[in-house]
Formats: C-alpha cells, sequence, structure tokens
C-alpha cells in the first residue's frame, strides 16, 4: 500500500491507536504478564515505548516510579512531522478515562490534559496542514470530542482526522465541513482506511488555519472548501493484502524475505509456547452475541451453567454458588473443534480472580444481579449504540478514489461478518458479508438459582465494586467480601483450561 500510495504521490500514515496486549497467546502467555499490571506498565515504559523513536503518544498518561515518587510522561505528548510529500502532520494520542489502572500510571482525564499549557503551546508552536487526534476512545465520545473542540477553537478550519478505537465497532463521524473520525473494528479483524482530498488545495490558502494571528493584524474568517472524506473497512486477512497491494492478485509478488522471517519467527514461537495443540474440542459452536444470551448456543449458558460451577469450586463452602459473570470478560466465540492455549486467550484473556459475598438470602440473589447491572451503566459506561448520526446532507463525497476497488467486487461468496452503517452510508465494508445477527448483552448474567435457602454470590475482582454496591442497596445494609473464593489459582482465563481439560478433552480425535 505505501509503494502505492508512493505512485500516486500520496502521503499514507500507519496508525495503531491502542490494546496492544490482551487477546493473543503470544502476548498473553509470556512474562511480564497481565496477573500483576504494574510489570506491563513497568516493561512498556522501560522497554517498548523506547523503540518506537517518539511515535508512542501517550498525551494524558504519565508514569509513576515508585522508587522515587516521580511521575513523567508515559510516552510522547504529541508528534509533529513532515510526510514523503509534504504533508505537515502535527499528532496527539489521548487515553480515555480509565479507572482500572495499576498503582504505577496516571491517568489524567483529557478535559483536564488540554487545560495544561503544553497543550497550547504545541498548537500555537506549529503550522501543520492536518492534525491527527489518535486515541483510545470512541470517535463519538466525550474523551476526544473535548480534545477536538480544543483544537477546531484554535484552528477554525484546519483538517481534522481522529483515529479512535476501545469501543469495538467500526464507525465513521463526520464532525464538521473539515474533521472526520473513523474506528476501526476490534482485535485487529479489520484494517480502517480513512482518506482526505483537499489538503493540498487548503495548504497554500490563507484562510485554513488561523483564527487570530500574533504575528500580524489580519484576521481569516473566510471558510475554505470543504474536503472529501473517504473510508473503507479492510477485513485483516491474507486474501485483502493480496488484492489491494498486488497486480491481479500476483501471489508470487506479495511475500517478501521480511514477511517470511516473520511467519517463521511467529511459528516458532506458537509451536514453543504450545498455542496450537488441543486442550479439548468444543462439541459445538458458540456465541457471544448471535444468540440470545440464554440460548443453548450463548457463550454466556456455557459460563454460568457449565464452565464456572466445574472450574470455580470452594470445597471448604457447604452453601452453594450463585455466579454473577461479566459478560465483557468474554471476548471472542468459540467455534466447533480443537480448543487451545491460543482461543483460551482469544476467548479471554482477562486474569481476573473470584471473590464472594456469603450467606445471601437466595430470594434477594437475582435482584442483587438486577441491581448490579443498573450499577454498573450507571457508572459512566455506556452501551454500545449503533444509532448514527448524520448532520451534512449531500456535503461530502463517498466516492472511490485512485482507483481503490472494492474487494467485495470480486467476492462471490458472502459470509457471516461486518455489515457496517456510519455517516457515509453503507458502503464502507471493503468485503460484503451476511449480516449477523446482534443481541444486545447485559453486564452482568447469572447462573441458575439453587435449591438452598441461602447462597454465596461469587464472582470477578473486576466487578467487586458493582455487586457488593448492588448487595448493599439491595440488602440496605454493608456487606464484607471474601477476597479469594475457592482455587485462588483459577482465573477467569485458566477456568477455560480446566474445563476444556476435563469435559472436553474426550471430543477430540
Amino acid at each position: 500500500m505505501k509503494e502505492k500510495a508512493r505512485s500516486l504521490k500520496k502521503d499514507l500514515f500507519v496508525v495503531d491507536t491502542g490494546d496492544t496486549h490482551d487477546g493473543n497467546g503470544l502476548s498473553d502467555t509470556t512474562s511480564p504478564h497481565g496477573e500483576i499490571m504494574n510489570e506491563v506498565i513497568e516493561d512498556t515504559y522501560h522497554n517498548f515505548i523506547p523503540k518506537w523513536n517518539g511515535r508512542y503518544l501517550a498525551s494524558n498518561v504519565y508514569y509513576k516510579d515508585l522508587h522515587n515518587g516521580e511521575t513523567v510522561p508515559f510516552g510522547d505528548k504529541y508528534t509533529y512531522f513532515e510526510g514523503e510529500f509534504g504533508t505537515r502532520v502535527l499528532a496527539f494520542g489521548f487515553l480515555f478515562d480509565f479507572k482500572g489502572n495499576g498503582n504505577m500510571s496516571v491517568i489524567q482525564k483529557a478535559e483536564e490534559e488540554i487545560k495544561e499549557p503544553w497543550f497550547t503551546e504545541t498548537l500555537t508552536s506549529h503550522t501543520p496542514d492536518v492534525v491527527v487526534l489518535i486515541g483510545h476512545a470512541g470517535i463519538r465520545l466525550e474523551d476526544l470530542t473535548v480534545v477536538r473542540n480544543a483544537i477546531r477553537d484554535h484552528y477554525p478550519y484546519i483538517p481534522i482526522t481522529v483515529l479512535g478505537g476501545h469501543l469495538h465497532i467500526r464507525d465513521f463521524a463526520v464532525y464538521d465541513e473539515w474533521s472526520a473520525g473513523i474506528a476501526s473494528g476490534r482485535f485487529m479483524e479489520s484494517v480502517g482506511f480513512f482518506s482526505i482530498q483537499g489538503i493540498q488545495q487548503q495548504k497554500f490558502s490563507k484562510q485554513r488555519l488561523i483564527h487570530q494571528s500574533s504575528d500580524d493584524n489580519e484576521q481569516y474568517t473566510t471558510p475554505p472548501e470543504n474536503l472529501i472524506f473517504n473510508r473503507r473497512y479492510l477485513d485483516q486477512n491474507r486474501a485483502t493484502y493480496i488484492f489491494h497491494s498486488t497486480d491481479d492478485g500476483d501471489v508470487d509478488n506479495f511475500d517478501t524475505h521480511m514477511g517470511k522471517s516473520i511467519t517463521k519467527n511467529i511459528t516458532k514461537w506458537r509451536n514453543k509456547l504450545d498455542l496450537v495443540k488441543p486442550i479439548g474440542c468444543a462439541p459445538q459452536d458458540y456465541y457471544r452475541t448471535d444468540v440470545p444470551v440464554n440460548d443453548t448456543s450463548s457463550i454466556y449458558t456455557l459460563t454460568i451453567n457449565e464452565v464456572l460451577p466445574i472450574a470455580i469450586k470452594d470445597e471448604t463452602r457447604s452453601i452453594p454458588p450463585f455466579f454473577i459473570f461479566d459478560t465483557g470478560t468474554t471476548r471472542f466465540d468459540i467455534y466447533k473443534g480443537a480448543f487451545t492455549l491460543d482461543n483460551v486467550e482469544q476467548v479471554s484473556p482477562f486474569i481476573n480472580g473470584f471473590q464472594y459475598i456469603p450467606d445471601i438470602p437466595t430470594e434477594t440473589a437475582v435482584n442483587i444481579l438486577i441491581e448490579s447491572n443498573k450499577a454498573y451503566f450507571g457508572d459512566g459506561h455506556t452501551k454500545k449504540s449503533t444509532k448514527r448520526f448524520f448532520n451534512f446532507n449531500n456535503q461530502f463525497s463517498c466516492e472511490d478514489v485512485s482507483g481503490f476497488q472494492s474487494y467485495l467486487d470480486r467476492s462471490t461468496i458472502l459470509i457471516p461478518g461486518y455489515t457496517t452503517s456510519d455517516d457515509l452510508g453503507t458502503d464502507g465494508d471493503d468485503t460484503k458479508h451476511i449480516r449477523r445477527p446482534e443481541y444486545e448483552l447485559p453486564h452482568f448474567v447469572g447462573s441458575k438459582l439453587p435449591d438452598s435457602p441461602t447462597v454465596d454470590i461469587v464472582f470477578t475482582d473486576y466487578s467487586g465494586p458493582y455487586v457488593k454496591n448492588a448487595t448493599n442497596k439491595v440488602l440496605g445494609k454493608q456487606v464484607n467480601v471474601e477476597p479469594v473464593y475457592g482455587d485462588p489459582e483459577i482465573k477467569t482465563d485458566t477456568m477455560w483450561i480446566k474445563f476444556a481439560k476435563k469435559q472436553w478433552a474426550k471430543n477430540c480425535p
């Protein structure tokens, strides 16, 4: 793609918007791992970030050295550079208002960070042609909106591109005639392509940047011409890459020496870490959102009725458990056949232990589940919305650019996948798919109620504050949370290993 862009004399920039840890055996079975969050933070700060030579942006994240108490920027707050064909780029990188960080990191809310002197100084000391706002945050949510508005207050007409993430959706938002944002799916299932036409025309126009110049008395208020935005969501697979980077699918000229070397190294490590060796074999497909949460093919029905009762036991407790399980802990479907360590990390990469509130009247258990969901969504967490906002009519072109033909035009066999609707319409998916059903999930699901006058309410340590507050409210009194339920070595990832070895190993040929 870079070679194609170079031949067209276009600047092409590649950006990663976050979540570099969690979700794959290569990242999650090695050390350091997420069990002790500070290990990941410290390793990232000392070993990972320096390799990016100023291109790892963390505008509102800080590293706290527990040895000397010093707090310093985690990465670079911004970068300013010029592309091969002269595009001057000023880029920031913000994290959403994350509350679950370890004690070696500090996240300042974006609305507070932009009040710091460095932010205004950065805007005033550079002359970009485009401002790129990278964020591990939703492109329509407040975290990035406050930053974009602050940039727009300073530069009323400058092109602003927002590259977001975190919400695990494909989406494209048009904010005004000169700014738009893209969210490129999740788990590297998608590669988002976002292009802007018209920057070069603005580049030599006085109106393009300055609201009030500090160097002279001129004030430019006439808006420049609208930009033309285009976006495409590419399925991240070999077939897509071959189609877009070769002439007529010429596979012989696709693989490079470096690419073959990387593939060989990945294969070596996957074998060395036993990522492809079956732990067991799933008897059927289990889905996150393709079926209702209480369906027999739901991964959550499997989790609360089979996995948890087998893998999470406390032999010291005579009172039966009532499990309240966080659906956000599970990130991927399970497909019939071999279930490997790699699949474990894809399905449940987080290392959360289990806690419990002992001896709760069974008749109140369902009310505690209901209240836990209310507590979660009432605590600043937002359900994913499929609503799209069309603020401008017929002002923005979604025409194909530079002969960028869609792979969907060549595809004859459709498979289930993304069918995206955004502010530019419904033609953004590069590969056409059959629409998958999507049932809304509660944040917490509960197991079957046991035939017992009392139960132990069992939940993950991540869910603890919500379940405890819900229990306090339902019972009208303060309760204590016991920090460990059952084997402390069994977490939300290893429970799948224990279950698969016990229940699914017999299914393998």
